[in-house]
Parts: structure tokens; C-alpha cells; sequence
């Protein structure tokens, strides 16, 4: 069972949300462990919504300081600024944090969320103790295909080919757009210094880091505007990873020579409108 299924079947099981925070290519080089888009991400329904009504730089600074805490090398759960419960464990190799198991996207015992949506589901003791178990299991079974990549290909260190580092810098900003990642992190991540990884995406695309992340999450915003009539402009702007919908406008305009709302209009008139009207898209990873 590779670990993307795994997760799947965790979180019907105990009717949780489960997402991996990736810190090494180890997770990007070895197929058991490749994830879904969503997977790399908090896909819960209240987390959705609170980062498209304008709160993404509070998550990114909440996530940041579980990283920080994952580091000290042992499990533990905590809240988010918005009250919602996590499970966090850390996947350590040779003090190393390699990527942290996050499981939960629940309230805690008797307390509500304040929004209008369904209530995420409730953290009861019992419940905690089960999430902390999957967790271990999904970090065994990393650990484990770990080590049979280790014992059939050795343990890396050797410097890559450069179309390998642009497939996966691709791969994070398909994973990562809707953050805020910089070529410094996708760089850490890659295990190759900043000004090698932007050196060869200039030479492999003609463009650097910061446009094929921008193009990405214009992209993005194309499928948003199209499929999503429900969602407004700085809705669609905070999905897809820009804090400020002015900035979005502009950049929207800059690579598409169009207005976001004039696009959307033009769709409408092409009569490319028939797409899912309720938010809830195949197209779209979030």
C-alpha cells in the first residue's frame, strides 16, 4: 500500500482530515510516498474556508510554529489560532526532521466553531489516541519505505540531473501554490543551494522561480473564476496564494491581458459556463 492510499483509508476510517508537510526529496523522489495535490495541504472544510476569507498568512505563521515545535523530535497536538485540533508527529531520520504527519481537523470536546458551515468533528479522548496511532503507523510505514529505497539505490547525496529539479519544483508549486513558498524553501526541500535550483530553472524554462510560481497560481485562479461562480475575486485571490486581491488584479491582467471579473464575463459569454456551480470542482485541488 503506498502512502497516498494510506492516508485515503485513515481518514475514512476515523473520519479525519491527514496531510504530510514535506521537508526532504526523499518524498518527492520515491513513488510509495508521492501524495495527491491536497495531501501536502490542510484540506478540511473549515480550513478552506478560513483561507479564502483573508486569513493565509495567519495558518502560514500557525503552521511555521508546528514545524519549529516538530523539530524537538516528539509527537503532540495543539489549536489553531481558529480553534481547530491537531495531531502533529515528526518523521525524524538521524535527528533529521524529514516531514511532519498532521491528522485531525477537529474541534475539541464540547466546543463549537464559530462559522456558518457543519461543525468539524469532535476530538474526544479517545479519538486523539486513535489519531496518534495512525500517525505512528503512517510514520512507520514511511520509515519503512525509506529504508528499502536507501537498500536499493543508496541514500542520495549525488548531485541530480537538472530536468530532476524542475520536475519537482514543479511538483511543489503544483502542491504548494496556494502558500507562500519561495525558492529558498523549494530549494531546503530539493537539497541544493538557491542560487543552483534558480540558476537552472532560468536555463530549462527562461523564466525564474517566482514567475512559474505565479503562473501557476494564475492558472489556478482561470479554473477559480470559470468554475466557481459562488466565489468572489478576493475569494479566488486568497485560494490561490495572493494576499491582497489589487495584487492579484494586476497579475491577473499582467499574464492574461484580461481583468479577472472581464475574464470571467468572457467565459459566461463563450458559454463555457456549464462547469460545477457549488464549489466543489475535480479540476481544482483545494
Amino acid at each position: 500500500m503506498n502512502l497516498s492510499a494510506a492516508m485515503r483509508i485513515l481518514e475514512r476510517k476515523h473520519h479525519a482530515v491527514f496531510s504530510l508537510h514535506i521537508l526532504h526529496p526523499v518524498f518527492l523522489e520515491t513513488e510509495a510516498l508521492r501524495l495527491t495535490p491536497d495531501q501536502y495541504l490542510h484540506h478540511g472544510e473549515f480550513c478552506r474556508h478560513t483561507k479564502m476569507h483573508g486569513h493565509l498568512s495567519v495558518c502560514t505563521r500557525n503552521k511555521d510554529r508546528s514545524l519549529d515545535i516538530a523539530r524537538r523530535g516528539r509527537p503532540f497536538c495543539g489549536l489553531c489560532p481558529f480553534g481547530i485540533w491537531d495531531s502533529a508527529c515528526p518523521v525524524l531520520r538521524g535527528g533529521e526532521l524529514f516531514a511532519v504527519i498532521y491528522a485531525g481537523s477537529g474541534r475539541p470536546q464540547g466546543r463549537r466553531i464559530d462559522w456558518e458551515g457543519p461543525q468539524p468533528p469532535e476530538i474526544t479522548p479517545q479519538k486523539a489516541a486513535a489519531l496518534r496511532r495512525a500517525c505512528a503507523f503512517l510514520n512507520e510505514l514511511i520509515q519503512l519505505e525509506i529504508d528499502q529505497r536507501e537498500a536499493t539505490v543508496g541514500s542520495g547525496g549525488k548531485q541530480r540531473p537538472p530536468d530532476h529539479y524542475l520536475r519537482n519544483v514543479q511538483f511543489l508549486i503544483d502542491c504548494r501554490f496556494s502558500e507562500p513558498l519561495s525558492l529558498e524553501e523549494a530549494a531546503e526541500t530539493l537539497r541544493i543551494t538557491p542560487n543552483h535550483l534558480g540558476e537552472l530553472i532560468r536555463k530549462q524554462t527562461g523564466k525564474n522561480f517566482r514567475t512559474l510560481l505565479l503562473e501557476r497560481r494564475i492558472e489556478e485562479a482561470k479554473v477559480y473564476l470559470k468554475l466557481h461562480r459562488n466565489l468572489s475575486v478576493s475569494q479566488i485571490a486568497a485560494l490561490c496564494g495572493f494576499h491582497d486581491s489589487n495584487y492579484f488584479s494586476t497579475c491577473f491582467r499582467r499574464i492574461t491581458k484580461c481583468a479577472p471579473r472581464a475574464f470571467r464575463e468572457e467565459m459566461d459569454n463563450r458559454g463555457d459556463s456549464s462547469g460545477s456551480t457549488d464549489g466543489n470542482s475535480s479540476v481544482s485541488t483545494h
